[in-house]
């Protein structure tokens, strides 16, 4: 038996409704109490709809699975002492999704990707010896999953996905503002709702936020986008993308 509250709250409010519809009606003559168990059945359908809606997997447990992933991921930095910024890479380059391209060496040089890098942890993505980096998985790598279909290169098509997903399905912003001009792009969010942290995960990969920014940004563009900055105000937070030859 399902344990979803909304779900036994409307079953119990349709079967009081439809039981006091009839008494109401032919035993007691009364409209007003007819009237109200059609109510009672309404505000159970209500109800029932509340219970489908409701994520199966509730935001502590989302939030908790978040934490875990971005600590595993930050010791890894931390205990092999990277400082170099992380390159989102497109699906293309990455076996249909997009990651995020950690090399071990602050300067490697960026190679033109001719063919997908391997799906492993470790990846050598350039000739030389030093070209070697992790190719992680980061928020930005599954927001593309929240949206119906991929956006477009142009700013108004990162501005909408960008919000569907920040302010309408992570309910993380109350607005987000982008800009393109030449190879950078300004991502300003409104009243962001996560906290930034002063941390090496951070320095390399940088924020929740911005990571969703970048990984969007390279899957719509089909190249390789860096996290150049972020700059915290009151009441909003601006994200400065540099995309990548």
């Amino acid at each position: 038996m399902t344990k979803n509250p909304y779900t036994l709250l409307g079953i119990g409010l349709i079967v009081a409704g439809i039981c006091l519809v009839p008494l109401a009606h032919v035993l007691l003559e009364s409209a007003p109490l007819a009237a109200a168990g059609v109510s009672v059945v309404m505000l159970g359908a209500v109800s029932l709809t509340l219970g489908r809606t409701r994520p199966r997997v509730s935001p502590e447990v989302s939030t908790l699975l978040l934490e875990t992933g971005l600590e595993n991921i930050s010791t890894i930095v931390e205990e092999l002492g990277l400082r170099a910024k992380a390159i989102y890479l497109p699906g293309s380059v990455t076996h249909g999704r997009p990651q995020a391209l950690i090399p071990l060496h602050s300067n490697s040089s960026l190679p033109a990707f001719d063919r997908p890098l391997p799906a492993r942890l470790i990846v050598k993505y350039g000739p030389r010896p030093e070209d070697i980096g992790l190719l992680v998985t980061t928020p930005g790598t599954t927001s593309l999953q929240m949206l119906e279909a991929k956006p477009g290169p142009s700013a108004e098509e990162l501005q909408d996905a960008l919000t569907s997903i920040l302010e309408g399905t992570l309910d993380v912003a109350d607005g987000v503002r982008v800009a393109v001009t030449g190879n950078s792009i300004a991502v300003e969010v409104l009243k962001p709702r996560l906290d930034y942290r002063d941390t090496r995960y951070y320095e390399c990969l940088g924020s929740p936020l911005a990571s969703i920014a970048a990984g969007l940004a390279a899957e719509a563009l089909g190249r390789p986008v860096r996290v150049e900055g972020e700059e915290r105000g009151k009441g909003k937070s601006v994200i400065r993308l540099g995309i990548l030859a």
